[in-house]
């Protein structure tokens, strides 16, 4: 009897999206994805170094890789954001912040979720803090308000 409650009735309405039609994966290929994951890691090594969080930023959220063919591609950049997170004095968050356009402060609200659901796991690929990232969405939340959050959960595409 309790079958019933395994049963997917999606299977029988022929007007159900799958999940390729709500959000399309990335058309690159995972080798190329990675490579460019790969490519921006320098890049923002050095501005993170120099201090430059706002170009740390810009460079790591600029076109993110989405699907799950790109995984590793995720997990490199995931590694970055939260390289630049971990790594940004308290007092230069908001400047960070304000710097950003509409669209890389949604990426980085993504950034800032996936963290916090890597960081409840054990194996997680990068070091995560959630009370930086707590801190982080607080600030992030003041300056793009809560329509960022609800584009972010509303969109099917994960970074």
């Amino acid at each position: 009897m309790s079958d019933f409650r395994h049963l997917d009735v999606d299977q029988y309405d022929d007007e159900t999206l799958s999940a390729e039609e709500l959000a399309p994966q990335d058309p690159r290929s995972a080798q190329e994805l990675n490579q460019l994951a790969q490519a921006k890691q320098s890049d923002v090594r050095a501005r993170i170094s120099s201090g430059d969080t706002a170009g740390a930023l810009h460079a790591a959220l600029a076109d993110p890789p989405t699907g799950a063919h790109a995984l590793q591609a995720r997990q490199t950049t995931l590694a970055l954001v939260m390289d630049i997170l971990n790594s940004t004095r308290t007092t230069d968050i908001m400047p960070a912040l304000k710097a950003l356009n509409m669209d890389e402060r949604d990426t980085l609200m993504k950034y800032l979720y996936r963290g916090m659901e890597m960081g409840r796991l054990p194996s997680a690929p990068a070091p995560i803090n959630c009370a930086v990232i707590l801190s982080w969405h607080e600030k992030l939340t003041q300056v793009a308000g809560t329509g960022c959050i609800m584009r972010v959960m509303t969109d099917r595409r994960i970074v």
